[in-house]
């Protein structure tokens, strides 16, 4: 009964509402009145290696032109974050003068420069609406099957699965017959599912213990509490990637090695995981290594607190960002999975050393 009461109080709360979406002929926050009825809008996505100033070019615009556009849109975003697939629409009049610019990488926000009688850009926060949902289940072959089987994406079963990285290994101490239970946002954008939002309570029971978090704002950041007020949060992850298929090789100090075809330590564990499965920080630390050797392949190492290091090999690929120096939060994206290096299917090699052994 306290447990219903409690999420009550959350669902009240947490039920909120973000600006009025941007519609065509409408007065705006800032007093003016775009019409665009009469604009001809050409709409353009960007291409891998494309910057924002080819895309303008592309709309034959003059030189001065679009000078002034990327002075202005510099105000409300850096053009060198655009990316792939991100969209730019542009707006000419009859006489294909520019009249106004869109440039949209988020369904919650438009990037607007417009010129009447001088270049103005703004942000347009469209509107959304926060639905707090409920669902439970039972695991039948796997727990990312069994959330997704609610009818919900696999998003939601990740959000769900990282909350309980640090109590249990999520993929491979899940058995039939287990019990989830999730108090979700859920974000919705003109009626239409836009992304899910914080978890506000998680449950996992099977034949031994309940697990629960609760989601709590201690002014610091957002962290999860079990029942008794204690930090889910551990030193390392239970395990340092979004999904996986097994253990495919343990920790050990005699194995065949299928390439070398000899018996050598292995002193780590091996994930097998679909190509590109994200590859997550096991801890908070500082990258002291990223690059190529020829067992390892694509690598990356992370110097931690108290003498422990991690290892990450046969990375198919690296997160944007990645290099050495750099400071990274445990399950923060490092990497994606391959098979770079000595190795004959898809896996990740992850080691944990204390003083370098």
């Amino acid at each position: 009964m306290k447990k219903f009461v409690y999420f009550s109080l959350l669902v009240f709360l947490l039920t909120s509402f973000i600006y009025v979406r941007f519609l065509k002929g409408e007065v705006k926050k800032d007093g003016t009145d775009t019409d665009r009825k009469n604009y001809i809008g050409v709409k353009y996505e960007i291409g891998k290696g494309e910057t924002f100033i080819q895309i303008l070019r592309k709309s034959h615009l003059k030189k001065d032109v679009i000078d002034s556009i990327v002075k202005s849109f510099s105000k409300i975003y850096n053009p060198k974050k655009i990316d792939v697939k991100d969209q730019v629409f542009i707006f000419t009049d009859e006489d294909f003068n520019f009249r106004r610019l869109e440039y949209k990488n988020d369904p919650a926000k438009t990037y607007v420069v417009e010129y009447t009688s001088k270049y103005k850009s703004y942000v347009i926060d469209n509107r959304v609406t926060v639905s707090i949902e409920f669902l439970e289940g039972e695991v039948v072959d796997n727990l990312i099957n069994a959330i997704k089987s609610t009818g919900e994406n696999e998003k939601l079963a990740l959000k769900f699965t990282k909350i309980f990285d640090w109590r249990f290994d999520v993929f491979s101490e899940v058995k039939k017959g287990d019990k989830f239970t999730i108090l979700f946002e859920k974000k919705y954008i003109d009626g239409e599912f836009y992304q899910y939002g914080d978890i506000i309570y998680a449950s996992f029971e099977n034949d031994r213990n309940l697990y629960e978090g609760f989601l709590f704002d201690d002014g610091n950041g957002k962290f999860y509490y079990d029942q008794n007020g204690n930090s889910l949060e551990g030193t390392f992850l239970k395990a340092p990637l979004a999904t996986y298929y097994r253990i495919s090789s343990r920790f050990t100090s005699k194995r065949y090695h299928p390439i070398l075809k000899k018996y050598i330590p292995h002193y780590a564990i091996d994930y097998s995981a679909p190509k590109k499965t994200p590859v997550y920080a096991a801890s908070d630390g500082y990258i002291i290594y990223v690059g190529y050797n020829y067992i390892g392949g694509k690598t990356i190492r992370i110097d931690h607190e108290n003498g422990y290091s991690s290892e990450y090999c046969h990375l198919h690929g690296y997160a944007k960002g990645i290099k050495v120096g750099k400071f990274v939060k445990q399950g923060e994206v490092i990497g994606y999975v391959g098979k770079t290096g000595y190795a004959t299917g898809y896996h990740l090699h992850f080691a944990v050393k204390k003083n370098g052994k």
